[in-house]
């Protein structure tokens, strides 16, 4: 493994426990009511339908329903490893899962609990945000299939609408009253280290599928 993978694995490691530590033992910090007050002051509608739309794509319906489709799409065009590997994305909805009752960090004071919630008992929860953790497992991983396999516009018209989602996730959930901002932030960091082994997973079986073919 590069040594900047490993060196970028154990900073995200250690980063990710100590904001999940401090998570658990402190309801918000100073800069999460900064953030949330100037985000709620935003009132352009443009704006806000925007935030609600990205948000609407997180849902768990949703993120299952995706999974699906793109895990459908490659088993069709027999890329079995590309839909094993897309299928376990949806890991992240058991990582949040256990997070948020090991945390058990609550959410905003006016947030509003959505009826529809799939696992209200665990949904209670704020830390991490499920929203971001499927963001940047699921469509970081959908970026970086298009960055190997892809080329031209194809690729960076995949890659930027996936850098966009994952850049507007985490605003849009502290507007809408469901995070803080520190459940984002450590939302992206747990993220990008599970989608780090993913694609660390990916390229060994790869390289392994590689060298038996080799070797017949």
């Amino acid at each position: 493994m590069d040594r900047r993978i490993k060196a970028a694995i154990v900073l995200l490691l250690t980063a990710a426990i100590a904001i999940s530590l401090a998570a658990h033992f402190f309801a918000f910090f100073p800069f999460d009511l900064k953030i949330y007050q100037g985000l709620q002051e935003e009132n352009n509608p443009e704006f806000s339908l925007v935030m609600q739309g990205v948000s609407a794509i997180g849902e768990t319906f949703m993120g299952i329903l995706m999974i699906g489709a793109v895990t459908a799409f490659f088993l069709i065009r027999r890329r079995w490893l590309e839909a094993c590997f897309t299928l376990f994305t949806a890991s992240n909805f058991v990582i949040t899962a256990i997070l948020k009752v090991i945390i058990a960090r609550p959410r905003p004071p006016y947030y509003l609990p959505n009826p529809s919630d799939t696992f209200p008992l665990i949904d209670q929860y704020g830390y991490p945000s499920g929203h971001v953790l499927f963001f940047v497992v699921f469509f970081g991983f959908i970026a970086y299939l298009a960055w190997m396999y892809q080329t031209g516009s194809v690729r960076k018209i995949i890659i930027a609408a996936c850098g966009a989602l994952l850049l507007l996730i985490g605003p849009s959930r502290v507007y809408l009253g469901a995070h803080w901002a520190s459940d984002v932030l450590g939302s992206y960091m747990i993220g990008t280290l599970w989608l780090l082994f993913i694609i660390l997973g990916f390229n060994l079986t790869v390289r392994s599928r590689n060298a038996g073919v080799e070797e017949s």
